[in-house]
């Protein structure tokens, strides 16, 4: 029997992505951003489309053969995901609720995914957040996370964060995440489950990325017991270079675009995970740069293949136009080409000056697609929205290989 999911706070569906396999039925996705939906659905088009064997169609719509809405009607609504484009609160909780219990028809939750959104968490911009805490409400949306689980009673849940939520006080100046431990083995507990948690760094786990977060995860008392943190230790996997993602991707230089793969042979894991013989590259289009930053791109790059960090102040005086120059001395920073890149995070999307392309000849920070691969997304991922918007999905995400190894390790307890 198929194991009915619902994904909550998806954004653009990574954990959902390595929960796309037989075993498992997506059932419903909740996200408050327009774009992020979109891609949503796209996804769930691709994946119909593909069952069918009618992954042209969806290659006419990346090539803009055809429209989202002609491609929409190639694919039906029964057996797609329901993708409620809400914002999580008390006053469209009960409405959410409505629409997935329609859509369940009687049967029954096994699981539910998915984190709040980490901005209110993360240690970038603590300081500036501090002013509106009082009045944050994305502090306490994992309540209504909890509201799910009470409602629902899923066999088992997993629940996302970043780490900066172990280091995060709450309003009385204490650390929130044991109250929030505290909440999830309440309800649990007065549920029959058991929870665990710990601090998963991806790039144990095959991804080209020192990316680590909070992973918790609780089961029903009624199910066999099992260690979920010991098992998914067992998935663990030494991960490719930066440079060895890259290697088919053409050649670039600032504010170009190309979506033709390069003559290169793709490393192994983009064979096997991220490149099909039916991919086609999209969204590997590279931003414009002010000649000021290029000039401090190629330095970075420089520095960074001879495995030093460019220190803005370290720069020629003609290049230095910030003021500050006690912190955030890194703000310039190239990727390795011959280790895993530093966090990818929504960041990005304002500017690319901490994801600079490790090749100096090329001068400019990343595409969308190479932000992609550097998160785990198969290449025939496609993101709505802006180039902005698509930079935003990516760097919210969670690495879908990471969430194949964890869905995976959830089905080692049911065998």
């Amino acid at each position: 029997m198929r194991q009915n999911i619902i994904d909550l706070f998806s954004g653009a569906g990574g954990l959902t992505e390595g929960f796309r396999r037989p075993e498992y039925n997506i059932l419903a996705h909740v996200e408050m951003s327009a774009d992020a939906c979109q891609t949503l659905r796209l996804r769930d088009d691709y994946y119909q489309l593909k069952k069918r064997n009618m992954l042209q169609q969806y290659r006419d719509f990346l090539d803009g053969k055809i429209s989202l809405s002609e491609l929409e009607l190639q694919c039906g609504l029964s057996q797609k995901a329901l993708t409620i484009n809400e914002t999580i609160d008390t006053d469209t909780m009960d409405g959410i609720l409505a629409k997935i219990d329609s859509k369940l028809s009687g049967r029954q939750v096994h699981g539910i995914i998915g984190g709040p959104p980490c901005q209110a968490y993360s240690t970038v911009g603590r300081k500036r957040n501090e002013a509106k805490k009082e009045t944050d409400e994305r502090i306490y949306l994992y309540r209504f996370y909890i509201q799910f689980l009470e409602h629902y009673k899923p066999e088992f849940f997993l629940f996302e964060n970043v780490r900066g939520l172990l280091s995060f006080n709450d309003l009385d100046g204490k650390r929130l995440f044991p109250k929030m431990e505290q909440e999830f083995e309440s309800i649990t507990d007065e549920l029959g489950y058991h929870i665990d948690w710990k601090l998963v760094d991806c790039s144990e786990f095959g991804i080209p990325q020192e990316r680590k977060r909070i992973i918790l995860y609780g089961q029903r008392n009624d199910l066999p017991k099992f260690s979920f943190f010991k098992r998914l230790a067992d998935l663990k996997e030494i991960p490719g270079t930066v440079g060895e993602f890259f290697r088919d991707l053409p050649k670039l230089k600032a504010g170009e675009t190309c979506n033709q793969y390069s003559k290169a042979q793709p490393c192994t894991f983009v064979l096997e995970n991220l490149r099909t013989p039916l991919s086609k590259l999209t969204q590997n289009v590279a931003r414009p740069n002010r000649e000021l930053d290029l000039k401090i791109y190629k330095i970075a790059a420089e520095k960074r293949a001879k495995h030093e960090i460019l220190h803005y102040n370290d720069l020629p005086e003609d290049l230095q136009t910030h003021h500050n120059k006690e912190v955030f001395l890194d703000r310039f920073k190239a990727l390795p080409a011959d280790g895993v890149s530093q966090t990818v995070v929504a960041h990005i999307a304002k500017d690319g000056h901490y994801y600079i392309h490790p090749d100096a000849e090329q001068n400019r920070s990343i595409t969308v697609r190479e932000a992609a691969r550097i998160q785990t997304f198969p290449d025939d991922f496609y993101f709505m929205g802006s180039r902005t918007q698509a930079f935003k999905q990516i760097g919210n995400a969670v690495p879908p290989y990471l969430a194949k190894k964890m869905a995976q390790t959830i089905l080692l307890n049911k065998q």
